[in-house]
């Protein structure tokens, strides 16, 4: 009786394990960055940001992962005519996947956090949107606008896309392949390799 018991109860733990999100590998994040000293490439370890959006909730990295299985930072700025492109299809992706993953869209041009405000509401956005730091185009080498990076539920910067996306279609192959649930930690360097 006492052997089932044991057995029962490993089985339980084993099945626990499983079933916690992202917590333990969420962990994983560097602590306590610096954003002017990080500079980010595919592969590396993200630190572990707290962002504040333009309705004033934070939203942290570590946090988000422990409840999601990715994390979506997009790079723009309002006369961006890419971006604007671009967002309807993220927008329509992000409400379908929403449950798996987190966008979070930084503007880290020096714009006002009223007219990013704005700029939310006219694009209808579902997401959150933040104004961020000059640092952040420095953080990840940003070269052209829109940028999109995904962390990984490792807390991995997997992907990096600089370019606007048009198909809420891409979008979906996208988000779906770094949520899915037999998801290996990889490093994408063209979407066409999700494909």
């Amino acid at each position: 009786m006492k052997k089932i018991a044991v057995l029962l109860s490993l089985l339980l733990l084993a099945f626990c394990a499983g079933c916690s999100n992202n917590s333990e590998e969420a962990l994983a994040l560097t602590p306590d960055p610096v954003l002017s000293e990080s500079r980010y490439t595919l592969g590396d370890k993200m630190g572990d940001y707290t962002i504040t959006d333009v309705n004033g909730v934070s939203h942290n990295f570590s946090e988000i992962l422990a409840e999601k299985k990715a994390i979506v930072l997009n790079f723009w700025f309002i006369n961006c005519g890419p971006c604007r492109i671009e967002f309807p299809y993220m927008n329509e992706a992000y409400e379908s996947l929403k449950a798996d993953i987190e966008i979070l869209a930084i503007n880290p041009t020096g714009e006002s956090e009223e007219d990013i405000k704005a700029f939310s509401e006219e694009m209808g956005l579902t997401f959150p949107v933040a104004v961020g730091d000059l640092e952040w185009n420095n953080a990840f080498y940003i070269q052209g606008f829109p940028t999109t990076v995904v962390i990984d539920r490792t807390g991995t910067i997997s992907f990096m896309h600089t370019g606007y996306i048009d198909s809420t279609e891409t979008f979906m192959d996208i988000f779906e392949f770094f949520i899915s649930e037999d998801y290996t930690p990889t490093v994408v360097k063209n979407i066409s390799d999700i494909k």
